[in-house]
């Protein structure tokens, strides 16, 4: 690389501490190990084969990404750095506009949020892909921790001046997401337990797995779902929804999972604290 920005066998010599004689000798050398001149050499001057060409960028490259590991290793920014998180789409679309407000703050900040099922969660976590995941269910998985961070009630969103009734329900249909069935079971099979026998009793209104979009055609009038209420409080229109007054309310435990022995960067702590404070914590 040096010879390549002098352009000079003498100044390169010069720069490395080396003889002339040595610097061509080792591009010798160099040429007879990739089989393949480097160098067209006309007088006192030289031009880069195809050969040399791609060396070169093969080794500015190598030299740009070990500068990049010897600056990771120097220091941990807070404040700066990708951040991996996986949960589910209804969490997603509560966190979200938390954690581009962090990054409006400190601009070098970078989210990754992944949404998915528990199961999927768990194999981010396990293989590297994901370093935070949050989950409404305790894990016992040796390769991972778990802490419970607090409890979030789940929801029955029923669209204006609609009566919790079974019936009502029935008529009205059921607006699904991809942990639609999961929550509505909990919160239908607590309350209506002389009626409920499974989800298969109501016709499915529609189905809508983008995260800013479930609550939409409840507001219209179209149906009703089953959200966290933390999801609930993130629709930018609460006045065209009601959340029904339940006798036996339904509540999730919320864990956060990382991976065991494997320490964190600092950026993940301010995470950490945010995730906090969106769940009341409290002893399960």
């Amino acid at each position: 690389m040096h010879l390549v920005k002098t352009n000079h066998f003498t100044r390169t010599a010069e720069q490395l501490h080396m003889t002339q004689p040595g610097v061509s000798q080792h591009i010798k050398k160099l040429e007879e190990y990739l089989g393949t001149p480097l160098l067209n050499r006309y007088g006192k001057s030289f031009e880069l084969t195809r050969a040399g060409e791609l060396l070169y960028q093969y080794g500015a490259q190598q030299a740009e990404a070990e500068f990049d590991l010897q600056q990771k290793l120097a220091g941990d920014d807070p404040h700066a750095g990708k951040c991996r998180l996986a949960c589910s789409g209804s969490m997603a679309m509560q966190l979200y506009p938390s954690l581009l407000g962090l990054q409006k703050q400190f601009g070098e900040l970078r989210f990754s949020v992944e949404a998915a099922p528990k199961t999927a969660i768990i194999e981010r976590i396990k293989n590297n892909q994901s370093d935070f995941g949050i989950v409404t269910q305790p894990v016992n998985d040796p390769m991972l921790d778990s802490e419970y961070l607090g409890k979030d009630t789940l929801c029955l969103v029923l669209p204006p001046k609609t009566v919790a009734r079974w019936q009502s329900l029935r008529s009205l249909g059921f607006i699904n997401h991809p942990d639609g069935h999961h929550y509505a079971s909990r919160v239908l099979e607590t309350n209506f337990p002389d009626d409920f026998n499974g989800m298969d009793q109501i016709s499915e209104s529609g189905y809508i797995n983008q995260l800013g979009q479930i609550l939409l055609p409840v507001a219209q009038g179209l149906g009703f779902t089953v959200i966290p209420k933390s999801s609930l409080d993130a629709f930018p229109f609460p006045d065209q929804l009601q959340s029904a007054t339940l006798e036996a309310p339904v509540e999730d435990e919320v864990y956060l999972l990382t991976k065991k022995h494997k320490p964190l960067p600092k950026r993940y702590h301010r995470i950490r604290e945010l995730l906090i404070d969106q769940w009341t914590k409290s002893p399960p």
